[in-house]
């Protein structure tokens, strides 16, 4: 066990090595010249007539005279020593910008994680226990209308109606600023109360269904018709055989889920002004704010990597015929 672990955590140290790279890759290769986002397009011309020299200082600055292996290197240095430069958008440290960003984000992420996951693991275990019954019928097609359409259609119907007709919600942003203490906090929530009320109902749809699906297929094994003629009650059947397995592959969704901490959900921060990780990601590439981007990129990246490595570890802890060497993982 401690082996297969062992080569699931190098397989997962290479892949965040093989991501860093390709970030470098791929926003070296990003169209347009970066000195023209740094100082703008018409200080730009302006700039490459009178004063070239201006220019080419600024580029030795962020080192892009330099040669693609030297800013590798550069790159590789800046990670190790968590130094990711000046932000073309705002001159301030890249990693003060995301670092707050991620903040914010995690302040509707880290709710729809657990709140999603509760949500979806109960009303699935219900609607797939009694498949075809009231409850299913209620709650499958609407949570797989959630599951289908785009979040940001029904975001901005949410925004349009509750924000716009009935103003029970602020329009955007995150907070209407002036405010300390207790109010600051309910004032933030009243902020965060649509988007994150939106990430609950799209995460719990996605649970719901899946644990659903676990449940509908293992009432029917053979092992709990072996339970039921033991004499047990329905509800030892339920919570002992039934839930215990079909938790397996939703353990493993719910670790998966984990990459999407820092991520969020963009195209929500985008439509609702809140200013996460998300917003930042989508204004850094919109931008060419080449540092921002790959920051972004990155740490999303490895918290994906990270997710699907405890999946992999929790898996192995709590299948037993992986601990019994039965199959392979």
């Amino acid at each position: 066990m401690f082996q297969r672990i062992s080569k699931k955590i190098i397989t997962a140290a290479i892949t965040v090595f093989i991501v860093i790279t390709v970030s470098f890759l791929m926003v070296r290769f990003m169209p347009g010249d970066p000195l023209v986002h740094l100082v703008g397009q018409e200080r730009y011309y302006e700039l490459l007539k009178d004063s070239p020299a201006e220019l080419d200082r600024i580029a030795e600055r962020y080192g892009l005279n330099d040669t693609l292996w030297q800013q590798y290197l550069s790159y590789l240095k800046s990670i190790v020593t968590l130094n990711f430069g000046i932000a073309y958008s705002n001159n301030q440290p890249v990693l003060d910008n995301v670092l707050n960003r991620m903040g914010w984000t995690l302040i509707l992420s880290v709710p729809t994680f657990i709140l999603g996951g509760l949500f979806g693991m109960v009303i699935g275990v219900i609607a797939g226990w009694n498949p075809g019954g009231r409850f299913d019928k209620i709650m499958t097609p609407a949570m797989l209308f959630l599951n289908t359409v785009p979040s940001n259609c029904i975001g901005i119907i949410f925004l349009v109606l509750f924000a716009f007709k009935l103003g029970w919600f602020p329009v955007n942003g995150m907070t209407s600023g002036g405010l300390e203490g207790l109010a600051k906090a309910v004032d933030i929530l009243w902020h965060a109360a649509l988007p994150l009320a939106l990430m609950i109902l799209f995460r719990t749809s996605g649970n719901f269904l899946l644990m659903k699906s676990s449940v509908s297929q293992i009432r029917n094994e053979e092992y709990v018709t072996t339970a039921y003629s033991k004499g047990l009650s329905e509800r030892k059947v339920l919570f002992r055989h039934v839930v215990r397995n079909a938790m397996l592959p939703f353990v493993t969704s719910l670790c998966m889920q984990l990459g999407d901490l820092t991520s969020g959900s963009m195209l929500l921060e985008v439509i609702f002004g809140w200013n996460g990780m998300g917003n930042l990601f989508y204004t850094a590439v919109n931008s060419r704010d080449f540092p921002t981007a790959q920051l972004c990129f990155i740490i999303s990246a490895v918290f994906v990597v990270t997710g699907n490595l405890l999946s992999d570890i929790v898996i192995a802890a709590i299948d037993p015929r992986i601990k019994e060497g039965l199959i392979e993982y």
